[in-house]
């Protein structure tokens, strides 16, 4: 079963940062390398995941971000929301809400709630892993079957190399100091780095 999912970049962040391998920003980023997690995207968020991740504070690698970009690039669908006029606490936010509006079955995962609307299908990163587990259970009872997808050689190894480089970030950032840096300070470098600071 395939569940169609807009990401902040607080969660992208924190995945490439923690050193937990279960950790929901972590699994969470796995479902999407296997598919069963459809990126929604638009070439706003793909670029603010870019920059954000290449903050120097975070010390990633910027072929890291790379392959971690063109994953996110490679299995998200891209969408052009319509942007009406609703305010938010940080304007930024608007266009991941607007993306989420996009499909009626659609999720948003943020580490932070209180940037948007309080509405179901809002959910943090631990929520949204509990959503997918019960999403599989059910399909897996229904179906008795997996799911299967062909994935090209190439794709395969596009995969690999984005798994390997969120590895590489999470192993490099227990080493210099920055892995599992709080949520807050995460949410802190986007602000500025959507003011231009």
């Amino acid at each position: 079963m395939k569940v169609y999912v807009v990401i902040d970049t607080n969660v992208v962040v924190s995945a490439m940062l923690t050193h937990n391998a279960d950790s929901p920003t972590r699994l969470l980023f796995n479902k999407v390398a296997e598919g069963q997690v459809i990126p929604m995207l638009n070439d706003s968020i793909l670029e603010e995941y870019e920059e954000v991740l290449m903050r120097p504070k975070f010390k990633l690698a910027s072929k890291d971000v790379s392959e971690v970009c063109r994953l996110f690039d490679l299995r998200g669908i891209k969408y052009v929301p319509e942007i009406p006029g609703r305010d938010f606490i940080d304007p930024d936010d608007q266009i991941f809400y607007e993306t989420y509006l996009m499909r009626d079955d659609a999720y948003l995962v943020t580490g932070n709630l209180k940037h948007y609307p309080s509405e179901p299908r809002i959910l943090s990163p631990h929520d949204m892993m509990n959503v997918i587990h019960i999403a599989e259970n059910l399909s897996a009872n229904l179906l008795n079957e997996p799911s299967c997808e062909y994935i090209s050689e190439e794709r395969q190894i596009q995969i690999q190399r984005a798994l390997q480089a969120l590895d590489k970030s999470s192993q490099a950032a227990l080493a210099n100091g920055t892995a599992n840096i709080p949520m807050t300070e995460i949410d802190e470098e986007i602000r500025l780095y959507r003011t231009g600071k």
